[in-house]
């Protein structure tokens, strides 16, 4: 299936925002200018527009215009952006090590993917650093025949980038709780026993509703703080 023009334009703003030809903090050029550039109509750059503020790579400012976001990291329900991309904002060095990768077979699993039980995933669990500390531990599981040739070297970088080869990823549901962790994550995370942390599961689909991944995460509380945006 074709993508959407303005998806294909918000890919190309965004590569350009990480590449900093549109440098955080620096308004975007106007929706006029874009389409222009584009070749297309305001409301198809407004739709690409939407879609990068829906991720949390731009914020519109009221009678100024639209802008590329600064901001810390932190846990917003209302974002999609993976770790790579909000990494981006933070001004430190990132990088991803890959500590477990495995194939199981596992009912459990199945069962949330709506799958048989003879069913075979990945699972791969990967810490996420910034400045060498770890900030989130991830445990990710993907179909095997989905994504046959996934490797650790794939998933030492963005997970996104690759997945979005194969499908379209339409949204997540994801699920935050505190929780006390246990004693290797304290470890890790270099925390005592009493100190909380916040736990997330994220189930992601497909533009076709297949899901095609379950993840659990772990967030270091020195580094997250928690956000979401209610509207009336």
């Amino acid at each position: 299936m074709k993508k959407p023009i303005y998806l294909t334009i918000a890919n190309d703003i965004e590569k350009k925002i990480f590449n900093n030809d549109y440098p955080k903090n620096e308004r975007l050029p106007s929706e006029r200018n874009l389409a222009e550039e584009y070749g297309v109509t305001r409301m198809t750059i407004r739709n690409s527009i939407e879609y990068l503020v829906s991720k949390g790579l731009l914020e519109k400012r009221l009678g100024s215009g639209n802008y590329v976001k600064r901001t810390s990291l932190n846990l917003n329900l209302n974002e999609q952006l993976s770790f790579s991309e909000k990494s981006h904002f933070s001004d430190k060095t990132s990088r991803t090590e890959v500590i477990e990768f495995e194939k199981i077979y596992n009912s459990k699993i199945s069962k949330i993917f709506n799958l048989d039980k003879d069913k075979e995933f990945f699972k791969i669990k990967r810490l996420r650093y910034l400045d060498e500390e770890v900030v989130n531990i991830e445990i990710t599981y993907l179909l095997c025949e989905m994504f046959p040739d996934i490797s650790i070297e794939i998933m030492e970088k963005s997970k996104y980038d690759y997945v979005e080869n194969f499908i379209t990823i339409k949204e997540s549901f994801n699920k935050i709780i505190p929780i006390i962790p246990d004693m290797d994550t304290q470890k890790i995370f270099h925390i005592d026993s009493n100190t909380p942390i916040f736990y997330k599961t994220s189930l992601g689909l497909t533009t076709k509703n297949i899901i095609f991944e379950y993840s659990e995460l772990y967030f270091n509380p020195k580094i997250y703080e928690f956000s979401f945006i209610s509207k009336r």
